[in-house]
């Protein structure tokens, strides 16, 4: 059996025009980047997005954006690199998830969307800073709805892990199903593109 090569000429060509975007929302003005690599580099990374992690690290200031790359294929069964929406890490002494501030807090919601009595002020993909407001001892675990200003609501569980130096109640967010997740690494990019336009300028 005769060796075929990994990709052809056109996946080639349109790897090298790969452009640096979230698949979720392509954006206009958005400069190009393109990616100049030999055959043999093109179909090592090839072999790497079909078998394995790749991702693409960007870093702003103390910060590290991580975006993972896939291998997908259209109708026409070309297959192709895609990016997704990043991971955002805050790089110190030690690496952690970066946390968004919310102002003002905003109220955990029970299923009847009443609101409750923990108050979220930062938020990160495995974690949450609360005030809690209520008159008896702050719940040691809870499930609750994490409403997001122009995102549907997202259903979490979190427990407690510690009393925080300023009085706030930091929770570990236990793992959410793929979409849950999803929307929430896609909020929280959104809010720190507001926050840090510098970052994604284009």
């Amino acid at each position: 059996m005769q060796n075929q090569p990994l990709l052809t000429k056109a996946e080639r060509d349109f790897i090298q025009q790969l452009q640096l975007q979230p698949t979720t929302a392509k954006r206009k003005n958005t400069p190009n980047l393109q990616v100049d690599a030999g055959e043999q580099l093109m179909a090592l990374l090839a072999n790497c997005a079909a078998n394995q992690p790749l991702t693409i690290e960007a870093y702003f200031a103390n910060q590290r954006l991580t975006f993972t790359a896939q291998l997908s294929e259209n109708d026409h069964h070309e297959q192709h690199l895609e990016l997704g929406t990043p991971q955002i890490f805050d790089e110190g002494p030690a690496s952690r998830a970066w946390r968004l501030p919310l102002e003002p807090a905003v109220a955990l919601r029970h299923r009847n969307g009443k609101s409750s009595e923990l108050w979220v002020h930062e938020l990160s993909m495995n974690g949450l800073l609360i005030d809690y407001r209520g008159k008896h001892k702050a719940p040691s675990h809870f499930s609750l709805i994490l409403p997001l200003a122009g995102h549907k609501p997202i259903a979490i569980q979190g427990v407690r892990v510690r009393r925080t130096g300023d009085g706030l109640l930091a929770y570990r967010l236990e793992a959410l199903d793929q979409r849950g997740s999803d929307r929430l690494l896609q909020f929280i990019y959104n809010q720190h593109r507001t926050l840090y336009p510098d970052a994604h300028r284009s």
